[in-house]
């Protein structure tokens, strides 16, 4: 009894959040995995309701998943160990570096790294999204917010300034610069941060070798500069926690998170609900800094003016598509409720009906795309715009009758983003595609490489398998439980805008594979491999010291 009581203060008593947290974790954790012991899946994305499911949950799963909760247990409890010998070996015992000649240096070795992918593609790869944009920046097609007309207009800048046959040149060019500048701007913070140069020069070469950099660096849809701007916000974050907020007294501070999170709302649709959370919390966290006020009054304007642009202005201008997109989760599990014969009203079938008839959503439901059912000669897009609040209340009363049904159909819809096991090549990364019509005159994707001598490496720089969402995911999650246990709460702040990106997603994802929505979670690999160890101001200095 003795040994248990000495076991439980040892382990629990003295951190009993990181404890239950970690519970929860690993929990989570063995859950996906047995859950994907449950799956059958024939890897086709437009896969049928017979295709892809989930078997019952049989004695066998329940022994398995306890299993794989003892061993993620223990596996973590063993890195706790590690982390508590490391915590002394990331930072060099010296004054802040200031040489800024490694910021200019950076950038030109990531992009001599880069160069067998951009030789390869030049100018890159595109995407059946932006290609809507670009068709959108030429006139081909009307302005539209479906896809982000800030991204839209970008484009349209550089049609308007160097011609549409070039264009696509300097805007790729541009976006590898862009790419390479800000992840040096993050290598430089490390390196005034004191960090050991091991450690630099380790995520300098993730960032310069690791293939899904690269690859993005040259594939040319929304989603990058996206994410370029949701890291620059956590860079942002992590030298306010780092300042402890005392930077945000400089107008040059609120002055770059507004741009920050100006470029965050009008890159993606989603963005908007990323910057409110991330902004809410640091008020609540920073709250009792006298400056705080000013950076609340300055981040909720341009918040506000976002909401009233994206909303007031965007629809008074026609410029707002709405229908299945913002829906996308719940008209799923409807879906998989009718394609499985699920309990339902003859009210509910009439107005299932009066969207796409019944029987063509059971011959063409696929679980993991709604785009199988968003073809307008079946589906009543104008019908659902009109009635959202009713389908959302028809949608909560069959969740009532089929709560098994919807937990199902939405493991299905949202696979890719839960599952360490599955991936999919589906909008995984864009170099090799090159859709546009023959009959636009626009820059054609070269190998530079093979023409120069007559061999092509293609084959060994693309991916020919993709690594799940997921694996990127519990990456940053189990480092959130390592800055737990390091009780650096502080510091949980840095991980919010790639956390949020995923829950975003999650809530809304059109389909159960797609890299490209939380690309944030791949740039936030090397930082989460250090920020439990990051340091106050404060810290640093008592060390020096010392």
């Amino acid at each position: 009894m003795e040994y248990i009581k000495e076991i439980y203060t040892k382990y629990v008593g003295e951190n009993r959040f990181y404890f239950f947290v970690k519970l929860l974790l690993t929990l989570f954790f063995s859950i996906t995995i047995t859950l994907d012991k449950m799956l059958v899946f024939n890897g086709d994305l437009f896969s049928k309701i017979n295709e892809s499911y989930f078997l019952d949950l049989k004695p066998q799963h329940v022994l398995f998943f306890f299993i794989i909760w003892i061993i993620t247990f223990i596996i973590t409890t063993v890195i706790e160990k590690g982390v508590d010998k490391l915590e002394g070996n990331i930072y060099n015992k010296q004054q802040e570096r200031k040489s800024i000649k490694i910021f200019f240096a950076i950038p030109v070795v990531l992009i001599l790294l880069w160069l067998p992918y951009i030789l390869s593609y030049f100018p890159g790869g595109l995407y059946i999204d932006t290609m809507s944009s670009i068709w959108q920046a030429i006139g081909w097609q009307e302005l539209h917010n479906q896809h982000p007309l800030l991204y839209t207009l970008i484009i349209k800048t550089f049609v308007l300034v160097f011609g549409v046959e070039v264009a696509l040149k300097f805007f790729s060019i541009a976006q590898v610069i862009a790419m390479s500048t800000i992840i040096s701007g993050f290598i430089y913070w490390l390196y005034r941060k004191n960090i050991r140069y091991i450690y630099i020069v380790l995520v300098t070469l993730f960032f310069g070798i690791f293939n899904l950099i690269p690859l993005y660096a040259v594939s040319i849809w929304k989603d990058v500069p996206f994410c370029l701007a949701l890291f620059l916000l956590v860079l942002l974050i992590a030298e306010i926690v780092y300042q402890n907020s005392r930077n945000i007294k400089y107008k040059k501070t609120i002055l770059f998170y507004a741009i920050v999170i100006t470029l965050v709302n009008f890159f993606r649709n989603n963005g908007i609900h990323i910057t409110i959370v991330v902004t809410l919390m640091l008020f609540l966290i920073y709250r009792k800094n006298v400056k705080m006020k000013w950076f609340m009054i300055i981040s909720g304007a341009v918040i506000a003016i976002s909401i009233f642009v994206q909303g007031y202005v965007f629809n008074r201008l026609d410029l707002n598509i709405t229908g299945t997109n913002t829906i996308s989760v719940p008209l799923q599990q409807v879906a998989y409720v009718v394609a499985t014969d699920g309990n339902l009203t003859d009210e509910q079938v009439d107005f299932i009906n009066e969207m796409c008839h019944v029987e063509t959503i059971k011959e063409l439901y696929c679980p993991m795309v709604v785009d199988s059912l968003k073809d307008p000669s079946i589906f009543n897009d104008k019908f659902l715009h009109k009635n959202q609040t009713e389908f959302l209340k028809l949608w909560f009363q069959i969740f009532l009758q089929n709560p098994k049904a919807y937990i199902e159909a939405y493991l299905l819809n949202t696979l890719g983003f839960w599952d360490v096991n599955k991936s999919h090549m589906t909008a995984y990364i864009s170099a090799e595609n090159w859709g546009l019509p023959s009959e636009l005159t626009i820059s054609e994707q070269k190998d530079y490489i093979q023409r120069v001598t007559g061999l092509s490496i293609r084959e060994n720089i693309t991916p020919t398998k993709a690594i799940s969402s997921a694996v990127f995911l519990f990456i940053l999650l189990f480092s959130m439980l390592i800055t737990i246990y390091k009780k650096r709460y502080k510091n949980l702040l840095i991980y919010m805008p790639a956390l949020l990106t995923w829950l975003t997603i999650m809530v809304a994802t059109p389909l159960a594979f797609s890299l490209r929505y939380v690309y944030i979670l791949v740039l936030m690999v090397p930082f989460s491999a250090l920020i439990p160890f990051l340091k106050t101001k404060e810290e640093n200095a008592i060390d020096l010291i010392k």
